[in-house]
């Protein structure tokens, strides 16, 4: 090996001829050295790893990624990356990919459908080796997309009930329970949910648990459940029409955290105070959530718990030869609910 050979071979981006001409080995040895495939010596080795060095040699991923089957990237699909709990989860996958030594391509779908689907096909495109999907409605993937169409796929919070896939997602009714008990422990008989849209399973069924709870409860009880969209405004002007009936609530539950920033917005909008006035329980609990007084009681996703569960049955999926079967997975899991300031014991002549 000569010291005076320039790292560059005159403007050309070095090739791995050029390696295997200066280590003077065959390009075959090259490629074993790179893919660590244990069928060079030990001296070839050197002159290889010699050779990339001088000449500042940098293999050609996609081309390696093609020979492989493997592009070691997965796709994480989410209906927005502007709300909180959706960047949070997107950071946690960030976080297990690079353990794994995977990277992560993230997409949104903006609520659409078929934004979604031109989402996925851009993912596919790309050779991904397994999805992670957060899906715009519970019925379907995309228009009409279906497992067959995808490599091994999860899906997270929404399509729960999607037989054909793996799914993970929060106990949501169970949740639902929970947060009522707080609120009848509290005496609260008046409430008003308010949610994205009927049609999610996730926020529906944690209205449905709200309402199991009090039927079970027994006694006179009052329960309105209002949609506000995706927006924190649209969530704020429902609440806020809610707000000026007669007989008000005095309990107020945010199935999301953009429904909670709406609700809070509402309620302060009409200046009415937490508790005295109304009392309000949250979902996904945040830090933005202790930044101000009072402090919001909520109901928080275990966003590492999820997020680990999802990937280790992601990686599972894809260490499996195409084709091989196995049983489908439906995962949930508990959240945790934290009692804070926002939720009070209502007043006698509430």
């Amino acid at each position: 090996m000569t010291g005076n050979r320039s790292r560059k071979t005159g403007s050309a981006v070095p090739t791995i001829k050029d390696v295997a001409a200066l280590a003077k080995v065959s390009t075959a040895t090259v490629s074993h050295v790179l893919n660590e495939t244990g069928r060079a010596g030990l001296h070839a080795k050197e002159r290889v790893t010699a050779a990339i060095a001088e000449l500042g040699y940098r293999p050609n991923a996609n081309a390696a990624s093609l020979r492989s089957r493997r592009s070691r990237l997965v796709g994480l699909v989410l209906p927005s990356i502007t709300n909180t709990f959706f960047a949070q989860m997107a950071s946690e996958f960030e976080s297990l990919a690079m353990e794994s030594g995977y990277d992560i391509a993230i997409v949104t779908s903006n609520e659409d459908q078929e934004r979604e689907h031109e989402r996925i096909q851009a993912l596919l495109f790309r050779q991904t080796d397994g999805l992670i999907i957060y899906p715009c409605s519970d019925k379907g993937i995309g228009n009409g997309i279906t497992k067959r169409d995808l490599p091994p796929s999860v899906l997270m919070d929404r399509g729960l009930t999607l037989a054909e896939f793996d799914t993970i997602g929060l106990n949501n009714e169970l949740a639902g329970r929970t947060v009522a008990r707080h609120l009848l422990e509290l005496g609260h008989r008046r409430f008003t949910v308010v949610l994205p849209e009927l049609a999610l399973a996730a926020s529906a069924d944690r209205a449905r648990g709200i309402e199991k709870e009090l039927k079970a409860h027994g006694g006179p009880a009052q329960l309105r459940v209002i949609t506000g969209g995706h927006t924190i405004e649209g969530s704020r002007g429902a609440l806020e029409q809610d707000l000026h009936r007669d007989e008000r609530p005095t309990a107020v539950v945010a199935t999301t955290n953009v429904a909670t920033l709406g609700a809070i917005k509402a309620i302060q909008a009409l200046q009415l105070s937490m508790p005295q006035d109304v009392s309000l329980v949250g979902f996904d609990d945040f830090e933005w959530m202790t930044a101000l007084r009072p402090y919001v009681t909520a109901m928080g996703q275990p966003t590492r718990t999820l997020a680990s569960a999802a990937w280790k049955l992601l990686v599972e999926r894809m260490s499996l030869p195409p084709g091989t079967g196995r049983k489908v997975q439906h995962l949930t899991f508990d959240g945790n609910f934290t009692i804070r300031e926002s939720s009070g014991r209502v007043r006698q002549n509430g």
